[in-house]
């Protein structure tokens, strides 16, 4: 199947001039996976358009990590970073993780100016041998 790229933003809907408009923007995803790395942390990361706004973060655990001691999940401009999200347990149970946002992350995530590099990583305390899944950015390019 063929993909088509464009340089959005993408609008859509049949009626932008009248009281009542439907016109919006899509929603758009990035998806990467993930696997555990022994004691080292996991990145994953995206590139995200200017004048992006971050939906949500969806991190689908396959296999929960099973670290000595923890396994935190965070998301931001580099490494390690909170930005957008913190305090991810990927020990939990395998399954769909949702990340709990305060309102500095949600300011944040309302209006990314310029080309953003989006890192979400897995931070370990203690040996690992299991944790694998992926990790879904979703956005609005306006």
């Amino acid at each position: 199947m063929g993909q088509s790229t464009l340089s959005g933003p993408l609008r859509l809907g049949t009626d932008q001039d009248s009281a009542t408009p439907n016109v919006g923007y899509p929603i758009l995803s990035q998806t990467a996976t993930y696997t555990q790395n022994s004691t080292t942390a996991v990145d994953v990361t995206f590139y995200l358009p200017a004048n992006s706004q971050i939906v949500s973060f969806l991190i689908d655990s396959l296999v929960a990590y099973d670290s000595g001691t923890s396994a935190t999940g965070s998301a931001g401009v580099s490494t390690g970073a909170t930005t957008y999200v913190s305090g991810v347990d990927m020990k939990a149970t395998a399954g769909r993780l949702s990340p709990t946002f305060t309102a500095a992350q949600l300011t944040a995530m309302a209006n990314i100016t310029t080309n953003t590099t989006v890192v979400f990583t897995i931070t370990v305390v203690g040996a690992t041998t299991a944790g694998n899944g992926r990790i879904t950015i979703t956005y609005i390019q306006r």
